[in-house]
């Protein structure tokens, strides 16, 4: 036991340094796990051994809580057998919209929302989709109750850059300019232009009769501010024409605009959502909306559904808030612009054509305008030339 005790002074001895012998308490190097042999005659011999510094490590910075990118999980109550179709038609935006009302409406078993949407089509295009078509056959089962349409960023995005090439080298500046080559299918008018505006009102006005003569509430959402300027004022000439053509056919247009600006009234990507929170909004591309930015422009749309069709139980009014002929007086809340009497006059272009006895009794009653008089009867007064 002797031998062995010594044999490990010595083999300590021999491990220390002259320098780390006379400069008093030592410290051997440590291991990689922390474990020293050498520790019991270290203790022994009074040998001390070095504490460490504690590193403490900084606390991590608190990082809010990651929000959703896609739409919550929800279960939606079961839906009546004959419950109404809200039908929302147009391109990717109105896909997102269709989402949002899905959300809202989810536990209403009484309507639930259908698409009709082509992701990358507006109501121009060559060749244009046939929206009238194609909202006329779906208007033909009988159960949608109102129409909102949501499109026209792919018209600004995809419009033609208007064309001003120069004239070509030796070529006679009096010569008359030749006109552009247009590709197969219907040439678009350039964005903004008389005919452009022409165009695009036609093509809307195509849609909003199909729905009138359904006698069904038609809706129009606007576009909303775009991070581009170009875009921006792109979004506002579309927004110009859908607003001034929904309201002249006695339709309801929802203007989004100034719901997604700032304090400062700029583009913003931020904002508060539907519950007040802060939120982002907008989508990276500057144009799209994220899943809070579609909720938020569900619930300006259902608010506005909710008044044209005074609820969505089966005692609801359907398809009257558009209806010159029908006063409302119980059942909904009417707009302080509707007035009874003597309000402005509103020519509605693409109404359906009344029958002539509907418009005979107008002329009667409204403008007093007696009717033709017959011959033989009471109130023919003019005498015979015979």
């Amino acid at each position: 036991m002797t031998a062995v005790l010594a044999i490990l002074v010595l083999g300590l001895c021999l491990a220390l340094t002259p320098g780390q012998a006379q400069n008093g308490p030592i410290t051997p190097p440590p291991s990689e796990d922390g474990f020293n042999p050498f520790a019991p005659l270290m203790r022994l011999f009074g040998v001390t051994e070095r504490e460490r510094p504690v590193q403490e490590k900084a606390p991590a910075a608190v990082r809010p809580p990651r929000q959703p990118s896609g739409p919550p999980a929800f279960v939606a109550a079961p839906k009546d057998p004959d419950a109404g179709v809200i039908l929302v038609v147009g391109d990717l935006m109105a896909d997102g919209l269709t989402e949002g009302l899905n959300y809202i409406l989810a536990q209403k078993p009484s309507v639930k929302v259908e698409k009709l949407t082509e992701p990358g089509a507006g109501l121009l295009g060559t060749p244009p989709v046939a929206w009238a078509d194609r909202v006329q056959a779906r208007l033909a089962a009988g159960d949608v109750r109102a129409v909102v349409m949501m499109l026209g960023s792919t018209d600004v995005l995809a419009a033609p850059a208007p064309a001003s090439p120069a004239p070509a080298t030796g070529a006679d500046p009096a010569a008359p300019a030749q006109p552009p080559v247009q590709s197969a299918g219907a040439a678009v008018p350039e964005l903004g232009s008389p005919a452009w505006r022409e165009a695009y009102r036609q093509r809307l006005g195509a849609v909003i009769q199909v729905v009138r003569r359904e006698r069904k509430p038609f809706l129009v959402v606007g576009l909303p501010p775009a991070e581009a300027p170009e875009t921006a004022q792109g979004f506002q000439l579309v927004n110009d024409v859908l607003k001034s053509t929904a309201e002249g056919a006695r339709s309801t247009y929802v203007d989004i605009w100034t719901v997604f600006l700032d304090d400062n009234e700029a583009y913003a990507v931020f904002g508060p959502d539907v519950e007040g929170q802060r939120r982002r909004l907008r989508a990276n591309d500057g144009v799209g909306f994220t899943w809070a930015g579609y909720r938020k422009v569900a619930f300006f749309v259902e608010r506005e559904l909710a008044r044209v069709l005074g609820g969505y139980g089966n005692q609801a009014f359907e398809g009257v808030a558009d209806d010159p002929d029908f006063i409302v007086l119980t059942g909904r809340t009417v707009p302080s612009d509707d007035t009874l009497a003597g309000g402005p006059e509103v020519v509605d272009e693409f109404a359906p054509e009344p029958p002539a006895s509907v418009r005979a009794a107008q002329r009667f009653l409204v403008l007093g305008e007696a009717p033709e008089p017959v011959p033989g009867r009471v109130d023919a007064t003019l005498l015979d030339p015979r």
